[in-house]
Protein backbone atom coordinates (compact mmCIF):
# COMPACT_ATOMS: atom_id res chain seq x y z
CA UNK A 1 0.00 0.00 0.00
CA UNK A 2 1.15 3.34 -0.70
CA UNK A 3 1.61 5.56 2.54
CA UNK A 4 1.43 9.20 3.35
CA UNK A 5 4.90 10.59 3.78
CA UNK A 6 6.44 8.16 1.24
CA UNK A 7 8.42 9.60 -2.02
CA UNK A 8 7.81 7.75 -5.18
CA UNK A 9 8.90 7.08 -8.88
CA UNK A 10 5.57 7.55 -10.68
CA UNK A 11 5.75 6.88 -14.73
CA UNK A 12 2.70 7.47 -16.59
CA UNK A 13 2.52 10.54 -18.88
CA UNK A 14 5.92 11.41 -17.43
CA UNK A 15 8.23 10.55 -15.45
CA UNK A 16 8.47 12.04 -11.93
CA UNK A 17 8.55 12.09 -8.18
CA UNK A 18 6.12 12.07 -6.01
CA UNK A 19 5.26 12.86 -2.55
CA UNK A 20 2.19 11.19 -1.07
CA UNK A 21 -0.17 13.47 0.43
CA UNK A 22 -3.35 11.94 0.54
CA UNK A 23 -4.36 9.80 3.98
CA UNK A 24 -3.37 6.33 4.31
CA UNK A 25 -7.22 5.89 4.89
CA UNK A 26 -7.89 6.95 1.26
CA UNK A 27 -4.97 5.31 0.03
CA UNK A 28 -6.20 1.83 1.45
CA UNK A 29 -9.62 1.86 -0.52
CA UNK A 30 -10.13 0.89 -4.43
CA UNK A 31 -9.99 4.60 -5.74
CA UNK A 32 -7.60 4.05 -8.25
CA UNK A 33 -5.37 7.31 -7.65
CA UNK A 34 -3.38 8.43 -4.88
CA UNK A 35 -2.68 12.39 -4.41
CA UNK A 36 1.27 13.85 -4.78
CA UNK A 37 2.74 16.67 -4.08
CA UNK A 38 5.68 16.69 -6.91
CA UNK A 39 9.73 16.34 -5.67
CA UNK A 40 11.76 17.93 -7.68
CA UNK A 41 15.55 18.58 -8.08
CA UNK A 42 16.66 21.62 -5.89
CA UNK A 43 18.35 22.55 -9.13
CA UNK A 44 15.14 22.70 -10.61
CA UNK A 45 13.51 24.83 -8.30
CA UNK A 46 11.12 27.92 -10.10
CA UNK A 47 10.00 30.36 -8.13
CA UNK A 48 7.62 29.15 -5.30
CA UNK A 49 7.43 30.80 -1.68
CA UNK A 50 5.64 27.35 -0.53
CA UNK A 51 8.41 25.20 -1.53
CA UNK A 52 9.87 22.69 1.16
CA UNK A 53 13.28 22.14 0.82
CA UNK A 54 14.19 18.53 1.64
CA UNK A 55 17.61 17.55 1.19
CA UNK A 56 18.93 17.70 -2.50
CA UNK A 57 14.82 17.80 -3.61
CA UNK A 58 12.18 20.32 -2.64
CA UNK A 59 8.62 19.84 -2.30
CA UNK A 60 6.43 21.76 -4.39
CA UNK A 61 3.07 21.81 -2.59
CA UNK A 62 1.28 23.97 -5.42
CA UNK A 63 2.02 21.08 -8.06
CA UNK A 64 -0.38 18.74 -7.19
CA UNK A 65 -1.43 15.54 -9.01
CA UNK A 66 -3.25 12.69 -8.91
CA UNK A 67 -1.41 9.60 -10.92
CA UNK A 68 -3.02 5.83 -11.32
CA UNK A 69 -1.90 3.56 -8.24
CA UNK A 70 -0.13 1.75 -11.17
CA UNK A 71 2.00 4.33 -12.38
CA UNK A 72 4.19 4.16 -9.14
CA UNK A 73 7.67 1.95 -9.65
CA UNK A 74 9.92 2.35 -6.46
CA UNK A 75 9.51 4.14 -3.40
CA UNK A 76 12.95 6.55 -3.09
CA UNK A 77 12.59 8.11 0.35
CA UNK A 78 10.11 8.80 3.12
CA UNK A 79 9.68 12.35 4.63
CA UNK A 80 10.12 13.43 7.60
CA UNK A 81 7.66 14.61 10.31
CA UNK A 82 8.98 17.61 10.24
CA UNK A 83 8.98 18.16 5.90
CA UNK A 84 5.45 16.80 6.09
CA UNK A 85 4.44 19.35 8.73
CA UNK A 86 5.97 22.03 6.33
CA UNK A 87 4.23 20.59 3.67
CA UNK A 88 0.72 20.52 5.74
CA UNK A 89 1.33 24.18 6.11
CA UNK A 90 1.57 25.12 2.73
CA UNK A 91 -1.11 23.53 1.47
CA UNK A 92 -4.04 24.91 4.42
CA UNK A 93 -2.08 27.91 3.13
CA UNK A 94 -3.22 27.58 -0.67
CA UNK A 95 -6.60 26.65 0.08
CA UNK A 96 -7.71 29.23 2.92
CA UNK A 97 -8.07 26.78 5.61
Amino acid sequence: MLRRGEIWRISGARERFGLVISSDVYNSTDVPIVIVAEVVEESLLRDSPLAVPMGGYVVMPDRLSSPMKQWFTECVDIADTDTMRKVGRALRILQEL
